[in-house]
């Protein structure tokens, strides 16, 4: 990653990490073994409201722990190679909470639709992290803390306007959402569906593969964002 050390420039940082991350580090205070504490590599999507979600076994270690201690921290770094300093790395300290929520079960099994059954057969729990602090490190002399306040969370379309979007883009043997893709740089489209939308950018699953498409500027009205869609899309090629 480039160096960055304005303010600006590290708050950009952390919003663009922060949304295109699906998989982190969760930080729980241990039962087993009292004062250490017990990470858990997890994969994430965010809910409603913007903040992470997890779907968690009620065995796993981490969740009994969760259970005793709520304050946890989730460590999200930027995918690279070579040496993992020079990554960006967002830290933020959050305290988690039960939720059930058929709304909020359906968004996370958009995402992950093979955990469907961990839910109604392996009393798998939904658990959600409201943030209270970030850490961020984007390089040599950039790692700030910043409070939530600074760090503006896209706020996700209302879930009928999110389910318009996705049903436009993925509608019509995905053509929309195809030529939306080829227009950035997405060559390989198969399998390939709309699983999430903000403001700010599209998440897409390809497979068990997930990307992010952030959007040069913000959509905040329904109606402007599928107009932005038609017309990127309207001059790429169309797929085959």
């Amino acid at each position: 990653m480039n160096h960055v050390t304005s303010t600006e420039e590290l708050i950009h940082a952390v919003q663009k990490l922060w949304s295109n991350s699906f998989r982190g580090l969760l930080a729980t205070h241990s039962v087993k073994y009292p004062g250490y504490p017990f990470g858990s590599l997890l994969p994430i999507c965010r809910d409603a409201k913007g903040n992470p979600l997890l779907l968690i076994s009620h065995l796993a270690q981490h969740t009994q722990n969760l259970q005793a201690d709520p304050l946890c921290s989730l460590t999200l770094t930027e995918p690279g190679n070579g040496d993992v300093q020079q990554l960006a790395r967002l830290t933020c300290l959050a305290q988690a909470e039960p939720v059930c929520s058929i709304s909020t079960a359906e968004r996370y099994f958009r995402y992950y639709p093979h955990t469907r059954r961990f839910h109604k057969e392996l009393n798998f729990h939904f658990y959600r992290l409201i943030t209270k602090q970030f850490y961020f490190i984007g390089g040599f002399g950039s790692a700030r803390w910043f409070d939530t306040s600074r760090i503006h969370t896209p706020v996700p379309f209302s879930t009928p306007d999110e389910a318009e979007v996705l049903y436009q883009l993925n509608a019509h043997d995905h053509d929309l959402l195809n030529r939306f893709a080829d227009s950035y740089g997405i060559a390989e489209r198969s399998s390939i569906d709309a699983i999430g939308v903000d403001p700010f950018g599209l998440d897409i699953r390809q497979g068990s593969n997930l990307h992010r498409i952030n959007f040069n500027i913000p959509f905040n009205r329904k109606c402007d964002l599928l107009a932005h869609l038609s017309s990127v899309s309207s001059d790429a090629p169309k797929a085959q």
